[in-house]
């Protein structure tokens, strides 16, 4: 393969390389855009080709990332050649989890699996459920139970003071508001079981406003990012066309 290529490289002239890269990657970036017009056999050829090397890339990287570099290189690492290393064999237990998926191949077998992939989905729960909580419930119940007064320094001006002490109140009644969204109110019979219903109802409404405001701005940083893609791939293209670009 590395006399192949050699012939290759000294068949071709300098720089071929990167020729042949732009315009395949041009040409794949035509053939995206046709995609406007309706679906067609350009953009699926573009396609399939997108999702094969995706699939090709991740297969390569999960064989000599994943299983030969972080495990069976530590697991036996005399028969890679890592003499300095020793052999570290509580990795043995993701390798059987990792083989037992493979019964789940044949009907009679699947029962055998089970057990890699309820330790699976049990782990993956897990980490979801921490993330969930640690990550977002958390912090944003520290935000909520902070002072209102937090962040205030004395040598900031009455303008800048009041406008930390808004913010603040705007993030505690979001962030309640925003729980109070999810809350059914079943009428009260007494006047203060009235006035309370429609406090909640009143804060639940402006909770909803809140998390509008988050999908929208959500959504727009999620347009803005395609059509920052969209302008790059089109100078792309003009460049690979040496069009001018004023």
């Amino acid at each position: 393969m590395d006399a192949l290529f050699e012939l290759l490289r000294g068949l071709l002239p300098p720089n071929a390389g990167n020729s042949v890269g732009t315009f395949v990657s041009a040409l794949l970036t035509f053939m995206v855009f046709t995609y406007i017009v309706g679906d067609n056999l350009f953009w699926r050829i573009a396609q399939h080709v997108l999702i094969g090397t995706v699939a090709a890339y991740a297969v390569v990287v999960a064989v000599h990332t994943l299983i030969i570099g972080q495990l069976l290189v530590p697991l036996a690492p005399q028969s890679f050649g890592r003499s300095d290393l020793s052999p570290n064999w509580t990795l043995a237990v993701p390798l059987a989890l990792g083989l037992l998926l493979w019964t789940k191949v044949r009907p009679g077998k699947i029962w055998i699996g089970n057990l890699a992939v309820g330790f699976l989905l049990g782990v993956g729960a897990a980490l979801a459920l921490s993330g969930a909580l640690l990550g977002t419930l958390a912090p944003q119940f520290d935000r909520t139970t902070q002072s209102l007064f937090e962040g205030i320094r004395l040598d900031m001006s009455p303008a800048e003071q009041l406008g930390i002490i808004v913010s603040n109140v705007v993030l505690v009644l979001g962030t309640l508001g925003a729980l109070l969204a999810f809350h059914y109110v079943r009428g009260g019979q007494g006047p203060l079981a009235r006035a309370r219903d429609v406090l909640l109802v009143t804060w639940g409404t402006l909770g909803r406003g809140f998390i509008w405001i988050t999908f929208g701005a959500l959504f727009a940083g999620l347009v803005l990012s395609r059509v920052t893609l969209f302008v790059e791939r089109v100078r792309f293209v003009l460049d690979a066309l040496k069009i001018p670009i004023r």
